[in-house]
């Protein structure tokens, strides 16, 4: 096999999953089960709302270690794997404690500001000292700037975010326009919802199809209570894009121990699931194959989840997110003693889930509903 040369970090922004409304907790939500029209009418708007509420973007950061012309190698010179197994896999060297206790090197504390770069020949990272930054890398760009505008490029999701909030997004069959007064489109395989300047819009799916005149003229086709609820989403506008946050670079702590293998830009978990979203199915099977190249080392399938809710009930739900990922690795064809799986619930969160201004950060909350796979030889 041949040697593939890579940095100790590969930076992932990841762009995945819903999130939860601040206060809620961190565990299965109910749901209304009342019947009737208006409940009927609330839940169809409900999933409306769902669908024109685009993933947040978590936040990410750089080790100083690998903005120095001394990068560690330590992952480069112990796995000898085919390059391809790389693809879309995030991989960071482990930090240990005196203790013993394993992080990923990118969960330091932050650094002091200033302006930083690294080039490898293949990834590129400039950092500004106001948490600006540019990211390259083969199939990936990511540019931020300083008054939260950005883009971000992997070949399958693209994003562009103005500082006005106005922006697009596509990735598959979604694609969401939105300016900076409300009005813009968003469609999907299932449907297409827009909402013109001048007070017009509309909305079109196999069962209901509502067109809004800028005069008030009306053309209505469907259940009443799904075209009420259309008009009060149109009344809403489309969400503005949230900004795109500022790289952060951090001071790694302890000493290196180990790999990890982080799963958040392909597998952050819904609000409260355990399920592994259809996206990821593909994503660990390439995981799988990593490990199984590596003959199965003994490794750690560590669950984490948010800091909202019942800490016993979060490390409950985080077990059950690990076993989740285990089980697909060892149906995969990863040797089934070589993985064990733990719930670290919400004690290692990889970002404060509060804004400076104490405000909810709900990107930060979705990254930190993850996995990651420590190898321990």
């Amino acid at each position: 096999m041949r040697r593939k040369r890579m940095a100790a970090v590969l930076l992932v922004l990841a762009l995945a999953g819903c999130t939860a409304a601040p206060g809620q907790a961190e565990t299965v939500p109910s749901s209304d089960s009342g019947a009737g029209s208006a409940s009927a009418q609330k839940e169809f708007e409900t999933e409306l709302h769902r669908k024109l509420t685009l993933p947040p973007i978590p936040s990410f950061t750089i080790p100083t270690d690998l903005l120095t012309t001394s990068a560690s190698q330590a992952i480069a010179d112990q796995i000898d794997v085919d390059p391809g197994l790389y693809q879309g896999i995030a991989v960071l060297d482990a930090r240990c404690t005196a203790a013993g206790d394993a992080t990923a090197s990118d969960s330091g504390t932050p650094a002091a500001p200033a302006t930083q770069h690294f080039d490898d020949g293949t990834t590129s990272i400039t950092v500004g000292a106001d948490g600006s930054g540019v990211y390259d890398a083969p199939g990936v760009h990511i540019a931020v700037a300083v008054d939260g505008s950005g883009v971000y490029d992997d070949g399958e999701t693209r994003l562009s975010v103005a500082a006005d909030g106005s922006g697009t997004y596509e990735k598959g069959e979604e694609r969401y326009t939105v300016k900076a007064d409300g009005s813009g489109s968003f469609s999907d395989e299932d449907s297409r919802i827009w909402i013109d300047g001048d007070g017009g819009g509309g909305y079109n799916d196999d069962d209901t199809k509502l067109s809004l005149g800028s005069s008030g003229t009306a053309y209505e086709d469907g259940d009443p209570d799904r075209i009420a609820a259309v008009r009060a989403v149109l009344d809403d506008g489309l969400p503005l894009f949230p900004a795109v946050p500022a790289v952060e670079v951090v001071e790694p702590t302890g000493t290196v121990c180990g790999t990890v293998i982080r799963l958040d830009a392909n597998l952050l978990f819904d609000f409260g699931s355990a399920a592994v979203p259809s996206a990821g199915e593909e994503y660990l099977q390439r995981v799988a194959a990593l490990l199984t190249a590596l003959d199965s080392p003994r490794a750690q399938v560590n669950g984490h989840t948010d800091q909202v809710g019942d800490a016993a009930a979060n490390l409950a739900l985080s077990e059950q997110r690990a076993t989740a990922v285990r089980d697909r690795l060892v149906r995969a064809g990863v040797a089934d003693d070589s993985l064990d799986a733990h719930g670290l619930g919400e004690t290692e969160p990889l970002r404060p889930e509060a804004l400076a201004d104490g405000s909810d950060d709900a990107a930060a909350r979705q990254l930190n509903r993850r996995v990651e796979i420590v190898l321990l030889d």
